[in-house]
């Protein structure tokens, strides 16, 4: 369970082995075994004992901006094995290690554009014949791409990634008009979007940080003061579960236009809007899928992720084995 806090000066305490959130309106309990984080997502005030509790039992604690992006986290002071696993992520960046993780990635990536376009294609027939044939040829080229350093093939492997993206969204745009796929756009879907993407952003750091990652020491995504860049390699094999559910949202009808609101120069989503967008981001992310030859909910998956690569850099596992939605 994620306990999220969203309300506009709540105040998060401890009572014995229980949170507690308290707002003007109300007061919830939540017993710490079961929350396994916690995300503020609005200012709000936390006690010693709250971060002391979630310490004790491993439960990350994340605060996020109001385009959902996390900002800030708390965790114990010491991360026990982590050494040697970023020693070998910095080597791995400068051999063949590092192509095959990129190639691993955006494959994956491709794979889950592909699989969602199909699915939504069942109840639309033959709406996106053309892309899902575009997108298959330029997924074979992608799988048969060699090359041997990352610096030397970024260029050309962002251009798969940028190519794909491209037709992906064109087959979105279809349901759910809303122009270009802009990062830094204001309309109600690329915010709703970046909103969901910020929530997945969180995951992916936290399964960087357990599995004893570097969340800023990247391949695919250039490292920059202050760019997690191996949470920006990671994440990217996840975006298309996020894509249906922000999908799901738009045609159900449950997001348009009166969830944003202008504050200052900015305009951001209300407080309805981040709650709906929230519950529908977590649900997706609870829900079981196979993979390994388990049912593990897509959470597990992303921590899971992160382990599978930590132990390929190690030489704990012959290939990395990214996450096919199936």
């Amino acid at each position: 369970m994620k306990l999220i806090v969203n309300e506009f000066g709540s105040y998060l305490s401890k009572k014995e082995n229980r949170f507690v959130i308290k707002t003007k309106e109300k007061e919830d309990e939540y017993s710490a075994d079961q929350v396994e984080q916690i995300i503020i997502s609005s200012p709000s005030s936390i006690s010693e004992g709250v971060v002391k509790l979630a310490i004790e039992k491993n439960i990350d604690i994340v605060y996020t901006s109001y385009s959902g992006r996390p900002f800030a986290r708390i965790y114990p002071c010491t991360l026990g094995g982590t050494t040697l696993t970023r020693r070998e992520q910095a080597k791995a960046y400068f051999d063949l290690r590092g192509i095959r993780l990129v190639k691993k990635i955006l494959e994956a990536k491709l794979e889950n554009q592909l699989f969602l376009i199909k699915r939504l294609s069942k109840t639309r027939e033959g709406l996106f014949s053309k892309e899902i044939v575009s997108l298959e040829k330029h997924l074979k080229k992608l799988k048969v791409f060699s090359g041997e350093l990352i610096d030397d093939c970024r260029q050309k492997l962002l251009g798969y990634e940028g190519y794909a993206a491209s037709v992906y969204f064109s087959c979105l745009n279809k349901i759910v008009p809303f122009g270009n796929r802009e990062p830094k756009a204001e309309d109600i879907f690329n915010t709703a979007l970046n909103y969901g993407y910020g929530i997945l952003y969180s995951e992916i750091e936290r399964a960087c940080i357990l599995s004893g990652l570097d969340p800023y020491l990247g391949f695919l995504h250039m490292d920059r003061y202050g760019k997690p860049s191996m949470v920006l390699d990671l994440v990217e094999q996840f975006r298309p579960i996020i894509d249906r559910a922000i999908i799901n949202l738009f045609v159900r009808k449950q997001v348009s236009d009166s969830d944003l609101e202008k504050i200052g120069e900015a305009i951001l989503l209300t407080k309805d809007g981040r709650t709906k967008i929230i519950e529908e981001v977590m649900e997706s992310l609870s829900f079981k899928v196979s993979f390994n030859n388990k049912k593990l909910t897509i959470s597990a998956i992303i921590l899971e992720q992160g382990r599978e690569i930590a132990r390929f850099l190690l030489g704990n596992s012959e290939d990395y084995k990214p996450f096919i939605w199936r």
